[in-house]
């Protein structure tokens, strides 16, 4: 999986689609979350970034180096 720039506003649904289609995460993609978590989000980002979290957790998602 390529890392994403997190300059776009599209940035989080790019980011989304590519996680569930990989079951893969990079560390540097989900520090760019992190970033991106502490700005102002839409309801929609925030809902991806929820699901993105869910999926993290019930493993169905793996961070990667």
């Amino acid at each position: 999986m390529q890392a994403l720039t997190f300059k776009s506003d599209c940035a989080i649904a790019e980011l989304f689609y590519q996680v569930s289609h990989s079951g893969n995460l990079t560390r540097n993609d989900s520090y760019g979350l992190r970033a991106l978590c502490e700005s102002a989000l839409t309801e929609d980002d925030r809902d991806a970034v929820n699901r993105l979290l869910h999926a993290i957790r019930r493993g169905w998602v793996r961070i990667s180096d």
